[in-house]
């Protein structure tokens, strides 16, 4: 474990202050879920995630649909692609959703449709390719956890058919974890 050199005073009311530059470099959001871990007289927090759930689910799902459709689709938690399929897999999957995608974290549009460079996709060393998408959130109690996404080479379109899947994916996986 490493030393951040930040020291801190419990309040009163036993409460902490995570630092502001610990909070962005972490990508912890305000309301966010941490979880506790306890090992001897050490206290760790980690961001709380359903995403191990989510993208063994995902994947598997994923992998069922791309032998029907081979279609690259990717599905993410509020940090990063956590499962992919498709040509342009070794492109997203484990990287990290870029700023304008985490916005649509917070949106509440069943589904949104978009040109972007792929570093506008996400955090990528790919630099400069621009993709078609849609995407469509994955709700659990009303809150964005994750977004599915379906991503094209821009020259392309997308189809109806393509919208209704990705809705279909997301809607199922919002299922899956409210189950």
């Amino acid at each position: 474990m490493k030393t951040t050199g930040v020291v801190r005073r419990v309040d009163d009311l036993g409460r902490i202050v995570i630092p502001k530059d610990i909070r962005k470099s972490l990508r912890i959001r305000d309301g966010e879920t941490l979880e506790f871990f306890v090992d001897k007289e050490t206290i760790s927090l980690k961001k709380f995630s359903t995403s191990e759930d989510l993208s063994e689910m995902a994947q598997s799902l994923l992998d069922t649909i791309h032998m029907t459709i081979s279609k690259s689709i990717f599905v993410t938690d509020r940090d990063k692609v956590v499962a992919g399929t498709g040509k342009l897999k070794k492109e997203f999957y484990g990287f990290n959703i870029s700023s304008r995608l985490e916005e649509y974290l917070f949106q509440t549009e069943s589904l949104v449709k978009g040109t972007s460079l792929v570093e506008e996709i996400i955090d990528s060393k790919n630099k400069g390719v621009e993709y078609k998408y849609i995407l469509s959130p994955i709700l659990s109690d009303s809150e964005t956890i994750g977004l599915v996404f379906m991503v094209i080479e821009d020259s392309k379109s997308f189809t109806e058919e393509d919208e209704h899947i990705i809705q279909i994916i997301a809607n199922f996986l919002s299922k899956y974890l409210e189950d």
